[in-house]
């Protein structure tokens, strides 16, 4: 019984891992190129301006342009904040189905462990039910 739940916990948890690192990785090398993509606009933009306006206003102009977008960039973390999405609970009824079925070989110590366990995760899911 033993063996079949962490075979059931690792196999939730590595599909669950694969769903968040292979998207997370592609957000990491689109954020990178983002950045020099960034880097060589504010280059362009000081040498367009450094002939004009002499290399400290066009300094200062690069910062105010980064600094403008940056506070562009940060309006929507201020203003739309969002409600956590609730917990999946998916796992819960493959768990309390294994329990019954293993419930019949088990020694009275373990049938009064697979009712904690049990009655543990009817009250997690119950508390997230709720927010």
């Amino acid at each position: 019984m033993t063996n079949e739940i962490v075979a059931l916990v690792q196999e939730q948890v590595a599909s669950r891992v694969r769903r968040v690192v292979v998207p997370a990785a592609f957000a990491v090398v689109g954020a990178i190129f983002v950045l020099f993509t960034v880097a060589g606009l504010f280059a362009a933009l000081f040498f367009w301006l450094e002939p004009e306006h002499g290399p400290a206003s066009a300094a200062l102009l690069c910062a105010v342009v980064a600094l403008v977008l940056a506070g562009i960039a940060f309006v929507p973390l201020l203003f739309g904040r969002r409600k956590p999405p609730p917990p999946k609970t998916e796992m819960f009824p493959q768990f309390v189905t294994l329990m019954a079925k293993s419930a019949p070989g088990l020694a009275p110590r373990q049938l009064i462990l697979a009712g904690v366990l049990v009655g543990a995760a009817l009250l997690l899911s119950a508390r997230g039910g709720k927010k």
